[in-house]
C-alpha cells in the first residue's frame, strides 16, 4: 500500500482474511481488535502473529488491545497468540465485553494509521476494507473506546498453578 487512502468491499472470509493480513502488515501504532472469539480472523496464522510481534518490537508505544465476546478460542486453540501475549504482556491485553454487550454483531481490526477491516456481521463475511481514512477509522475507534472502558480484563499471560 501507498498510503493514498482507499475503501474496498469483500463478501468471502477469504477476502477477509486477506484484508486482515494487509492490514496488519502496514500497521503502526496502536491496533485495536473487536470480534465474537477470533475464530475467523486469522490472527492465530504464523504469519498473523508475525505480523503483531513486528508491530509490537517498533515502537514503546505500540499497543495489541482485544475485546472479545467469548475467550474459549483464545484459550484452547490459539498458542501463538497467546505465547505472543506471555512475550508482550506490557503492551497487549485482551478484555472480554460485558454481558449486556453481547448482542453487537461486528467485528473489526483497527490500526493506529486510520486503517481498518470490518464484517459488518459476525455470521457473514461481508464487509469493508478502508485505507488512510480518518473519518472511518475515528468512528470505530470510538465505538472500540466505548467497548474497551466496559470490558474486564480477561485472559491473562501467566497461569497460577495453586
Amino acid at each position: 500500500m501507498d498510503g493514498s487512502g482507499f475503501e474496498q468491499r469483500f463478501d468471502t472470509y477469504r477476502e477477509y482474511t486477506a484484508a486482515m493480513l494487509q492490514t496488519l502488515d502496514s500497521a503502526a501504532g496502536e491496533l485495536c481488535v473487536f470480534d465474537p472469539d477470533l475464530s475467523r480472523t486469522g490472527l492465530e496464522s504464523t504469519q498473523g502473529v508475525a505480523h503483531i510481534q513486528r508491530l509490537l518490537l517498533a515502537s514503546r508505544q505500540a499497543r495489541l488491545r482485544i475485546v472479545l465476546h467469548d475467550t474459549a478460542h483464545l484459550e484452547t486453540r490459539c498458542p501463538r497468540l497467546l505465547d505472543a501475549l506471555a512475550r508482550f504482556s506490557h503492551c497487549f491485553e485482551v478484555r472480554q465485553s460485558p454481558d449486556d454487550l453481547r448482542n453487537l454483531t461486528e467485528c473489526y481490526l483497527l490500526t493506529g494509521n486510520d486503517t481498518g477491516v470490518v464484517r459488518f456481521h459476525r455470521d457473514w463475511p461481508r464487509g469493508k476494507w478502508f485505507v488512510a481514512n480518518p473519518d472511518e477509522a475515528g468512528t470505530w475507534l470510538s465505538r472500540f473506546r466505548q467497548l474497551w472502558e466496559c470490558s474486564t480484563p480477561a485472559v491473562s499471560a501467566t497461569r497460577l498453578g495453586l
